[in-house]
């Protein structure tokens, strides 16, 4: 990929602004992630899979703010790194790998990831409705493994802007201050989602508060679960489609 054609996708695309044009310094490389930062957060709260997958998640499980601060650390490590990865193949195996050839494969190892925690969630989750009457008062403590799993394919699918973004920086010869962008991208995505996470945690301890709620707690538990496993299934047909 050359540099005016790297230069020129980055002209093209509305959602990143132009902060890598001047040579940065401290004060434009402060203003620069925090403004990547911002688009991480919009990007966050477009039209996806991110804030229903943990929204579902936490709403139907009995989880902490500590777990849903880890669930965005996951993601935010996760869509980062697949940047960095995409970056390098863009760089230097181009001429062999595509990095828009390597969506379909990302996307389809997300859904998969997501349908099979969705679908593992759904299996507990029955199985506790099931002996619902002789242990109503049970705990069901979120798995850690299922909620680093769901961090991970969360994360996996890297936004086009912020690879941009980075090969943006590595055109103009500013590779750090590109790894700082996506970075603040990064956690800006990251964000959005632990204070979303957050608050279907909350909305979940104020419903356990209220009297006889426990046969909706369980439905609504559920019912996460389908919808997780709805969400894989989705992005495993459309990453399927999208390859053919």
């Amino acid at each position: 990929m050359s540099q005016a054609c790297i230069l020129a996708h980055f002209n093209h695309t509305s959602a990143v602004p132009n902060l890598i044009a001047s040579e940065p310094t401290l004060s434009t490389i402060i203003i620069g992630i925090a403004i990547a930062f911002g688009f991480g957060a919009v990007h966050a709260l477009s039209p996806g899979h991110g804030k229903t997958l943990v929204s579902a998640y936490f709403i139907g499980s009995q989880g902490t703010p500590q777990q849903a601060v880890l669930l965005g650390l996951t993601i935010t490590f996760t869509h980062t790194l697949s940047i960095f990865i995409l970056g390098v193949i863009a760089l230097f195996a181009s001429q062999y790998v595509l990095p828009e050839q390597s969506y379909p494969v990302l996307s389809l190892v997300s859904g998969l990831t997501i349908g099979i925690v969705g679908l593992s969630l759904l299996r507990k989750r029955l199985h506790s409705h099931s002996h619902f009457h002789s242990h109503s008062h049970a705990h069901k403590p979120t798995s850690l493994s299922s909620l680093v799993k769901l961090g991970i394919a969360g994360g996996l699918i890297p936004c086009p802007s912020a690879l941009v973004m980075l090969l943006s920086a590595v055109a103009l010869h500013q590779i750090s201050y590109g790894l700082f962008l996506v970075g603040g991208f990064s956690l800006g995505l990251a964000s959005v989602l632990v204070i979303l996470g957050v608050i279907a945690i909350y909305a979940r301890q104020w419903l356990e508060r209220l009297p006889q709620t426990d046969q909706v707690l369980q439905k609504l538990s559920i019912l996460s679960a389908i919808v997780i496993m709805v969400i894989g299934i989705g992005i495993t047909c459309v990453s399927i489609t999208t390859s053919l």
